[in-house]
């Protein structure tokens, strides 16, 4: 019978086989659908399409029936690429077949192998068929049959071709359904590699995963492992820092690292400034090696001293590029949003301070990404009139900024926020007069926020979604897997102080790995914490009732349809709510979920109704005795984190603004200062004029000589540390110099000095410090000491909070203070401050 196909065509850039070419088909260029290091080929469907990459032109084509995709969203959930989608065949004859052809092939040895998996549910009973493999009109291979919802890219079945090319032919590669098989069900193309080994043959499955950029190394020691292939005994490893290189390396090369009796190796000396690429060549007992694929990683390191949680080991733009914000234009040259946009990892840093007015929302979507807000002279960098946050990065690193939005755009806007990245950390941010939530983090992954103040999130102010009059002051709707919150303060918003937004995963269960901790809640209105996510840790959160406060409960799951959805399971434990609650009482001030309330909001039920018990459930049945993971968070009692979380929370570098210490006051004091001019209640503002609005943020800028080379390492710091502060321009030899292998560069060292608390002082002189500003949670009967010091002498004058420093004589250059303070209850913290001695 004549066969006539449609075909696509496929053309691949780069060099003509200097490395394996390889294809996903993807669906719709979808980031959790596309194996890493492979060029994704999207919805290719019907009876033909065409795309043109370079030189080698693919075809695919089918004799009858259609193309069609195919997607598997659990699959994604479990971290699997390739085998989650697919070209498949509809509406096939018995006789269909698949064809993939090659055209324009040096002439010579090649070979192509091809992912084949089947993604249907088991409840379908789909009965996955094998296919036969025919090249060039003759018959290769019986019987191949396609794997069923393979859990990993390496568990795909695979077809393996070796082939000469006669210069000038196409080489043609049919798929035909074996006898008795279902096409529908046998002819899935999941993807395909030209000229590489034979994936059956290789190394499989490593660890450090492909493209791990976050591995962990003690003391700069990687373990390799990986599976391996059947009938290997032993195991070439190679390793290096070129891709090129690793790739080419032959046994005398300086890449390998000799041959594991095991599938194991270990490696020491590497650090986390440099890409890691390495290979494992498999060795039979006939002595044939099988070359492996080559596989990147990159060692972690907290993002700064002080990083916690699950987004601590972000990169940001460590190594890269600085970029200086030199004006308060909304966009431009020299603007916060050029240097957003930019590509590429890159520091930010600032010339400049003061209030920029935004004309449209700023997103951060390119990731290894710093912004250093602390690097601004006066009173540091506030946002307004329309929002910043980050959605579908990685590798962000924001610290000491404010988002006040207000009502100034007439639109209906959050604050900041974290949707949809990984490896992602906030800190000490400062969030005000939202309409929507202050902040936001769903579909995240390896996320903090930490020591940040979330307050005044506008009322009754218009919001887009809801009826004239409605109130809608709303903190923060949190997920992450894992997502950590610690040490913030969440204060005068009315409501989701949290929200647990753990939502649904690709599979349509329930998700959301959240931590709280050494949070700070102080004067809510109907709403503290609620909502819900798979798995949560509630630990040491201290809640504050204020004068608009009118319910007392901690945290209230809301755990409708969990047979549908899948559980949700809490650990709760040493939570306060001020009068009401104390640390003792594990499960005090937990609301059991309410199954009519559910029924009567119809949320998630209507098809599940049957799912919901008819009274309260026991809190026994979803709060468990032990955690479920580590926090990754130094943890205090409610009542100290209360006092620390006063003392250090917020945008405070450059400096403190006023609005910020009359909330700080406020909490401590519980009291109020302003109403809403709608609602009337106690705290709650409606609009940002209800406070009195912004306050002056003077435009300050750094003088010209501040920094010659503009390498984001001022001149004074160069010279203290002897590096040189007239590099060529554009260089970043010193920024990014490591010279004391402690993991930081020097221009995070610079960035973590201005983080902290510092000072300059005089080679001869003396400065003083008031103490209490840096300790203002510690009230009853605080006493300060001096714990450390570099470079000097300090000590407590006798008023008990202010510390004199008196550098070495002769010293110019960074001197440091440790103090530490300890009030009646026994509570304490140590701070550091430096000291630039000049």
């Amino acid at each position: 019978m004549k066969r006539v196909f449609a075909l696509v065509l496929l053309s691949l850039a780069g060099p003509a086989f200097a490395a394996p070419i390889k294809v996903d088909l993807s669906v719709g260029g979808r980031a959790d659908a596309l194996a890493p290091g492979y060029a994704a080929w999207c919805d290719v469907t019907g009876k033909s399409a065409a795309r043109r990459f370079g030189g080698v032109e693919v075809q695919l084509g089918v004799s009858h029936g259609v193309m069609a995709t195919t997607w598997w969203k659990g699959g994604a959930v479990e971290g699997a690429r390739m085998v989650v989608d697919a070209v498949r065949v509809n509406r096939a004859a018995a006789d269909a077949v698949l064809e993939l052809r090659l055209r324009g092939l040096p002439a010579g040895r090649h070979s192509l192998a091809t992912f084949h998996n089947v993604s249907a549910s088991p409840e379908s009973n789909v009965q996955v068929g094998a296919f036969d493999v025919w090249l060039n009109g003759v018959e290769y291979t019986r019987g191949v049959k396609p794997s069923l919802r393979a859990a990993s890219d390496d568990d795909a079945a695979v077809a393996y071709l070796e082939f000469e090319v006669v210069a000038g032919e196409d080489v043609r590669v049919e798929y035909r359904v074996a006898t008795g098989a279902e096409a529908s069900a046998s002819l899935v193309l999941c993807g395909f590699e030209l000229d590489g080994a034979d994936p059956r043959r290789r190394a499989a499955k490593p660890q450090p995963e492909r493209g791990d950029e976050h591995v962990a190394a003690e003391q700069g020691t990687v373990r390799l492992t990986w599976t391996p292939a059947p009938g290997a005994i032993t195991h070439r490893v190679y390793l290096g820092t070129s891709e090129v290189a690793v790739a080419a390396a032959t046994p005398d090369a300086p890449e390998c690292h000799g041959v594991a009796p095991a599938a194991q190796c270990s490696i020491a000396g590497l650090d986390v400034h440099s890409d890691y690429f390495w290979r494992v060549d498999e060795i039979d007992a006939q002595g044939r090696v099988t070359p492996g694929e080559v596989w990147h990683f990159r060692l972690r390191r907290p993002a700064f001293p002080g990083a916690e949680g699950y987004g601590r080991f972000a990169r940001g733009g460590r190594g890269g590029r600085v970029i200086e914000v030199t004006n308060l234009n909304d966009s431009g040259p020299g603007s916060l949003r050029a240097a957003v946009e930019a590509d590429g990892p890159r520091t930010v840093v600032f010339a400049v301070s003061g209030l920029i007015t935004l004309q449209r929302r700023l997103v951060i979507r390119n990731p290894y990404l710093t912004i250093a807000g602390q690097t601004a002279p006066g009173k540091g960098i506030t946002l307004r009139k329309y929002n910043f946050g980050l959605m579908g990065t990685h590798d962000v690193v924001l610290r000491h900024l404010r988002v006040r939005p207000g009502n100034l755009s007439g639109t209906t806007l959050d604050g900041m926020g974290m949707a949809t990245s990984d490896h992602c950390i906030i800190d000490h941010a400062s969030i005000s007069w939202t309409i929507d939530e202050a902040f936001s983090s769903r579909g995240a992954r390896n996320i903090t926020l930490q020591r940040t103040l979330i307050s005044e999130a506008l009322n009754q102010a218009g919001h887009k979604n809801y009826p004239a009059g409605s109130r809608h002051g709303y903190a923060a709707s949190i997920g992450g897997m894992v997502g950590s919150f610690h040490h913030n303060l969440l204060a005068h918003n009315s409501g989701r102080n949290w929200s647990l937004a753990g939502g649904l995963d690709q599979a349509g269960h329930h998700t959301g790995w959240l931590d709280l901790r050494n949070n700070v809640v102080y004067n809510w209105d109907n709403r503290t914490t609620d909502g819900g996510a798979a798995r949560v840790q509630y630990v040491n959160n201290y809640y504050k009732p204020g004068p608009a406060s009118h319910v007392f409960h901690l945290l209230k799951p809301e755990r409708n349809n969990i047979r549908g959805f899948g559980p949700q399971d809490y650990f709760v434990a040493g939570n306060v709510m001020e009068g009401r609650v104390g640390p003792d009482d594990a499960w005090g001030g937990i609301v059991a979920p309410d199954p009519a309330r559910a029924r009567r909001s119809g949320d998630n039920v209507a098809d599940h109704d049957d799912a919901l018990p008819s009274e309260p459930e026991p809190l026994a049945s979803f709060v468990r005795r032990q955690p479920f993971f580590e926090p990754l968070v130094t943890t205090q009692s409610a009542r100290a984190a209360y006092k620390q979380v006063l003392s250090d929370v917020g945008c405070t570098q450059p400096a403190f603004d006023a609005h910020d210490a009359r909330i700080v006051r406020e909490v401590q004091t519980g009291t109020f200062t302003y109403r809403g001019s709608k609602t009337k209640l106690p705290g709650l503002p409606d609009s940002q004029d209800d406070v009195g609005g912004w306050e002056e943020y003077p435009e300050v800028r750094r003088p010209a000589d501040f920094d010659h080379d503009h390498d984001g390492l001022p001149d004074w710091w160069e010279v203290a540390h002897g590096t040189n502060p007239l590099s060529p321009a554009g260089a970043s030899d010193d920024a990014n110099a490591d010279p004391d292998r402690d993991g930081y560069t020097n221009l995070e060292d610079y960035l973590n000095w201005m983080a902290a608390p510092h000072l300059e002082c005089a080679s001869d002189g003396s400065v003083t410090v008031d103490l209490a500003s840096l300790t203002a949670g510690f009230t009853a009967q605080p006493v300060h000491r001096v714990v450390r010091v570099r470079h000097g002498t300090a000590s407590v004058l006798d008023d008990g909070h202010t510390l004199r420093f008196v550098p070495e004589p002769g010293y110019r250059g960074l001197a440091e203070v440790v103090f530490g303070v300890t009030d009646a209850d026994g509570d304490g913290m140590e701070r550091t401050i430096g000291v630039a001695v000049r």
